[in-house]
């Protein structure tokens, strides 16, 4: 019997397994059926040859929050959402999670339109603001009202194994007053259909109401009410409603299992807030790009690991953050995260690019790093992909010192 695929000479870093070494990886009927050194190409089909100083080759990366309800949303009217191929296996991403970008009203355009159409695979969220009107004002909940538990009961019900988890969004102007309310209630879904509850802090808006300095006791009260399972996301905001100063309980919350997570996007990621962290010893456990098509043609999960590395992440831990943390955060790490034989082939074949990066974060503060990272192959189910050209006019590596 012959291998469909064999993909030679790469090095493999696969930080679940502590694996750091050359060796080829044989695909056959659509996951891994060998690991070694050296296997003859004469027993492949098809052999691509993935060796050279930088070339990696990993786990299929995870994106734990992206928008991807790409049809779904009116152009112009709401949160436009990324066709997943685009940002998944075109950009070297196996698994797409899609963090409530739709509520009850229209989350059947994932298994009717989106899933079938699509490569890569995809996790839909649910958002709690029931009908949720596709985040036009970007803020999910405006009244108690729209969290409603019988239509969201009813959409489950009526879409078995669709909604995979629940989305709150803690901003808008209702969370200071009541924001333990909406959280509570949100909870409440959450465990009543058994997934996890995904809680975005840090409220990019909240500088333009009167007395932001209210929202960080309500997301206090969230870090500290999260279950195992549940996800904190925008871990390094700098936004007023972020957890800066909140490491204690925070490390609190990941040693009950809660995972932190920390979905830069173009409006919750401060470099400052991440380096403070680290030093705190206080790492995400997963990086995650939080991707709309208003911010695809500005970064890519690959760039938000890369700015990780900037401020002072090696190779390994940007790629177990998107690899084994991501699939334990989805309580899939037993098919997801890993390269070893029986699972489905899901790979990423990577470049490791040395220079000298310039990145913006949310507060529009330049920082610097020194290393890129660009997609060469994604393997998704044993079916070998082509990247696409890059986020930007000139491709996949962020822009080198004073041209961003």
């Amino acid at each position: 019997m012959k291998y469909d695929l064999l993909i030679r000479g790469g090095r493999v870093l696969d930080p679940g397994q502590a694996i750091d070494r050359v060796l080829d990886v044989a695909v056959t009927g659509g996951r891994v059926s060998a690991l070694g050194h050296d296997i003859p190409a004469d027993q492949a089909r098809r052999v691509i040859d993935v060796g050279g100083p930088g070339r990696y080759l990993v786990p299929g990366l995870i994106d734990l929050h992206t928008h991807v309800a790409h049809g779904a949303i009116t152009p112009g009217v709401g949160m436009e959402g990324c066709d997943p191929d685009a940002i998944g296996v075109g950009s070297g991403v196996t698994t797409l999670v899609d963090a409530g970008s739709v509520g009850v009203a229209n989350i059947g355009v994932f298994s009717a339109y989106i899933q079938p159409g699509a490569r890569t695979r995809i996790v839909p969220y649910l958002n709690i603001g029931s009908y949720a009107h596709t985040m036009p004002t970007m803020v999910d909940v405006n009244s108690m009202d729209e969290i409603d538990r019988e239509a969201i009961a009813r959409c489950v019900a009526a879409n078995p194994g669709l909604v995979q988890g629940i989305k709150l969004r803690l901003v808008g102007p209702l969370v200071p007053d009541r924001g333990k309310e909406i959280f509570a209630a949100a909870k409440g879904v959450a465990r009543e259909h058994q997934v996890p509850l995904m809680v975005h802090i840090g409220d990019l808006s909240a500088h333009r109401r009167p007395e932001p300095e209210r929202l960080t006791p309500i997301t206090r009260f969230a870090v500290d009410q999260l279950d195992p399972g549940d996800i904190l996301t925008h871990l390094c905001t700098p936004n007023p409603g972020g957890a800066a100063d909140m490491t204690a309980a925070l490390n609190e919350a990941r040693e009950r299992g809660v995972i932190l997570d920390a979905a830069l996007g173009r409006g919750n990621f401060g470099h400052r807030v991440a380096r403070e962290q680290r030093q705190a010893g206080l790492a995400p456990d997963t990086i995650s790009s939080d991707l709309t098509a208003a911010g695809q043609t500005f970064h890519s999960l690959l760039e938000c690991m890369a700015k990780f590395m900037a401020v002072g992440y090696s190779l390994s831990d940007v790629v177990r953050m998107t690899t084994v943390n991501a699939a334990r955060a989805l309580g899939r790490e037993h098919e997801l995260g890993a390269i070893a034989v029986g699972r489905e082939a899901d790979l990423t074949v990577l470049d490791l690019v040395e220079g000298d990066y310039e990145f913006t974060d949310t507060l529009q503060e330049t920082f610097h790093g020194g290393y890129g990272l660009a997609p060469v192959h994604t393997v998704r189910a044993g079916e070998l992909v082509p990247p696409g050209w890059g986020t930007h006019p000139w491709g996949w590596l962020p822009a080198t010192r004073g041209t961003a």
